[in-house]
């Protein structure tokens, strides 16, 4: 009785563990021009933008907090938003990117 006890106990605490790593922001998600934001557990983050012939890669990292995003860009890669950072706000399932040198708003939904 004890071992079943022990194995219940050792199950629940262990999908406890997991349900409580996965955060809400991490997934993908969708511009309507069709770009795409990936925010990845790491804190790592991709733009992959499909406006030109092939998809245009950008690598970055996020930081999260109180529903506000901020993606800091790897200084030796070129992005298409002339930018090092962008700043953005959750609003339920969608996020709002601005961009300070086009003084313009980008939305992406999750798919």
């Amino acid at each position: 009785m004890k071992k079943v006890f022990f194995i219940v106990l050792i199950l629940t605490i262990s999908i406890y563990m997991t349900a409580c790593n996965d955060s809400p922001y991490v997934g993908q998600y969708v511009s309507p021009n069709n770009t795409i934001l990936r925010l990845d557990p790491n804190n790592n983050c991709t733009i992959i933008n499909n406006l030109y012939k092939g998809p245009f890669y950008i690598n970055g990292k996020y930081v999260i907090k109180d529903n506000k995003i901020n993606i800091t860009f790897d200084s030796y890669e070129p992005n298409n938003y002339g930018v090092s950072s962008l700043t953005g706000e959750f609003e339920g399932s969608r996020i709002n990117i601005y961009n300070s040198l086009d003084c313009k708003y980008y939305i992406y939904s999750k798919e």
